[in-house]
């Protein structure tokens, strides 16, 4: 694996706030989705805490599970274990954060810019880097722009290095390709799989064996709400859909194979389901190209590799999209009508009332690609 550099903190303000459905419920600190975060690691994996030094979150495949350190003791997330108080450098939930320091910085509880001065375990002043980021691992203010919450939204997260340990490989909540990584002194890199899917199992770049993430690819932001029990699809991944639970969406997932209709609000076979405009319909998918979701005129498509899909092309003029055949196809008769009900990725499609003939397609076909 080749890393990317990028320099600085991690603002994850829109990653962090994703609502992922579990057996477990969705556990949530400020706006670190935890639930979220676990889905991106490898099971087994801890997590630290931004509310309190004394507990911590083993991922497991069913969610994070919170764990207590014994009394006198802190969790370390760099090292993965409870450690006497007076070892660890950890501020949440402390009363007095300057304790047991003999000179040096500490952040400010619920900020990201705001820093104290610790002088033999005394709080000796305080300050601010304005809209720059403060780093307790490196002391300093960081060129990276502070993500101030709105006063009441709770803790926050900065930098994902703050929780996930550092030294392993983990993954991403939108990019099958892509892989994240933390060093020890804070600071974050990313990178790509070529030619295959970042796998957080193995935490490496390979193949998985269903065609798809082997992990939960989250939607968007989880927006207000107030109408309890109200669903829709979800924006970016076919398989799921969010539910209102009074205050805000929270997502769910249909079972494996299937995709949210958005026709009934239920969860149907992937081929038969109305799913929501813009969705992944790589995912499960078994064929190398699928249909990119037109209720237009369905002459649009995409390869697929791994679950993530490639960039939307179009057929030639006088043509559509079959995804049964692998190819595109002429409009002729009630051709695209009749797919369009057996393939509802382009139900309502109608093909254009004027066209213009191709000059040399006849029967054109795409390749099949390995």
């Amino acid at each position: 694996i080749e890393l990317k550099f990028v320099a600085g903190i991690y603002l994850l303000a829109c990653i962090l706030c994703l609502a992922v459905g579990s057996s477990l419920g969705v556990i949530l600190e400020g706006n670190y989705n935890v639930t979220s975060v676990c889905t991106l690691v490898k099971a087994g994996t801890q997590l630290g805490s931004i509310e309190s030094c004394d507990y911590y979150y083993v991922c497991t495949p069913n969610g994070p599970v919170q764990t207590y350190c014994q009394a006198g003791y802190a969790y370390d997330y760099k090292a993965q274990t409870c450690s006497p108080s007076s070892q660890v450098q950890c501020y949440y939930g402390v009363q007095e954060p300057c304790s047991g320091i003999t000179e040096g910085w500490v952040p400010v509880e619920n900020t990201c810019n705001q820093w104290i001065y610790c002088k033999n375990g005394v709080a000796g002043g305080r300050g601010s880097c304005g809209e720059l980021t403060f780093s307790a691992q490196l002391q300093r203010c960081t060129a990276e722009k502070c993500n101030i919450l709105s006063e009441g939204d709770g803790v926050t997260l900065n930098n994902i290095c703050q929780v996930v340990p550092p030294n392993i490989y983990f993954g991403d909540p939108y990019n099958c390709t892509k892989y994240q990584f933390c060093y020890p002194d804070g600071s974050y890199a990313s990178g790509y799989c070529t030619t295959s899917a970042f796998i957080v199992s193995s935490q490496r770049c390979g193949y998985d064996t269903n065609g798809a993430c082997d992990r939960i690819q989250q939607g968007g932001l989880s927006e207000s709400c107030d109408t309890v029990g109200a669903t829709r699809g979800d924006p970016n991944v076919c398989g799921s859909y969010q539910v209102c639970n009074g205050k805000t969406y929270e997502l769910k997932n249909c079972p494996s194979g299937q995709y949210f209709n958005v026709a009934t609000s239920t969860c149907l076979s992937r081929q038969s389901a109305v799913p929501e405009p813009g969705c992944n319909r790589c995912q499960y998918a078994t064929t190398p190209f699928v249909n990119a979701i037109s209720n237009d005129n369905c002459n649009t498509y995409y390869h697929c590799n791994n679950g993530a899909n490639g960039n939307v092309t179009s057929c030639p003029a006088d043509y559509f999209f079959n995804e049964l055949e692998q190819g595109c196809v002429q409009y002729t008769g009630n051709s695209l009508q009749n797919y369009g009900s057996v393939y509802p990725a382009c139900a309502g499609a109608t093909a254009p009332a004027t066209t213009t003939a191709p000059a040399v397609f006849t029967g054109y076909r795409l390749l099949r690609q390995s």
